[in-house]
């Protein structure tokens, strides 16, 4: 069979970018990415073109995200791709693959080995960020062991009280706060050890001798395959399931690390939308309001 030519990546997002860098280091000739975004212009000197821009008869497709996948492909067809010019993977291990091979992430991963079961025994409280979480409460776990995620740095101003574990794998947030050093390293002050994804914008500064106390960690898709529930990590060091909310992730971690009395704060288990099996959807805009940017409006 002839070799592929002009070889498109479709999604110009981390996973596409990924992509990219394994074909260059291998070597492999392509043109540059196929994403929605067309307007931003090239990506490491690479061109992106719309979907609208794609079909050209002689070119190859190659759809980067595993979860979008059908939609990807469904967008191309529309837009005269023919099927048998489209290449997908099953799994995401081929991401993980194409990444550890650029990246050598597994080495930056069996960091976390340092902490397990290294609280064997102990207690440890995990925090979200639902609307019931008041200051009062965080004042009262000062000399605890604590969990906390994302945006809990907003009330750092109001207390003194410092998580002990700061956890952050939503893929907004990390673009906002983990993408100039400075952010970074003010967040790992407040905290004995920050964890995030490998493929966040935090892992850009795995090599840095003044920010020690990074950990990354694997995080996967994963269910028991018959009633859908998702998998439990017993070595974090290797991966992490996730399963919706980055609660899931943390309580994996604190398993790992030892805890035997977990007791969870914060965790309303609401949202502004709520899509019921029926299809029908209700909306209480009450919580569409950061309820951590309220609790400081009102001086709480």
């Amino acid at each position: 069979s002839r070799p592929l030519t002009n070889v498109y990546i479709v999604g110009a997002g981390t996973y596409g970018q990924i992509f990219g860098r394994y074909f260059d280091k291998h070597q492999i000739a392509w043109e540059g990415y196929v994403d929605r975004n067309s307007r931003q212009g090239p990506i490491h000197g690479k061109k992106v073109i719309s979907y609208r821009e794609a079909g050209n008869e002689d070119a190859y497709y190659i759809i980067s995200s595993y979860i979008y996948r059908d939609e990807m492909m469904k967008e191309l067809i529309d837009c005269g791709v023919r099927e048998d010019r489209l290449v997908l993977y099953e799994t995401k291990d081929t991401i993980y693959e194409c990444y550890e091979d650029t990246v050598h992430w597994k080495t930056y991963t069996e960091k976390l080995k340092t902490y397990r079961a290294l609280y064997k025994g102990k207690r440890c409280f995990v925090i979200g960020n639902g609307p019931s979480l008041t200051i009062e409460d965080l004042e009262k776990l000062k000399g605890e062991i604590t969990f906390a995620c994302n945006s809990i740095y907003a009330l750092y101003e109001h207390t003194a009280w410092r998580p002990t574990f700061h956890c952050a794998w939503d893929e907004t947030f990390c673009k906002k706060m983990m993408s100039e050093k400075e952010d970074v390293e003010w967040m790992t002050s407040n905290c004995e050890a920050f964890f995030t994804n490998i493929m966040s914008e935090g892992f850009a500064y795995r090599d840095c001798e003044d920010i020690r106390n990074l950990y990354y960690v694997k995080d996967v898709r994963g269910s028991d395959g018959k009633i859908s529930l998702p998998l439990f990590s017993d070595d974090c060091s290797r991966q992490v399931y996730s399963s919706g909310t980055i609660a899931y992730m943390m309580l994996q971690l604190a398993v790992y690390m030892g805890f035997e009395e977990m007791y969870l704060l914060g965790m309303d288990c609401s949202f502004s939308v709520e899509k019921y099996s029926d299809g029908s959807v209700t909306r209480n805009d009450v919580r569409d309001h950061n309820h951590l940017i309220q609790q400081m409006e009102e001086g709480q």
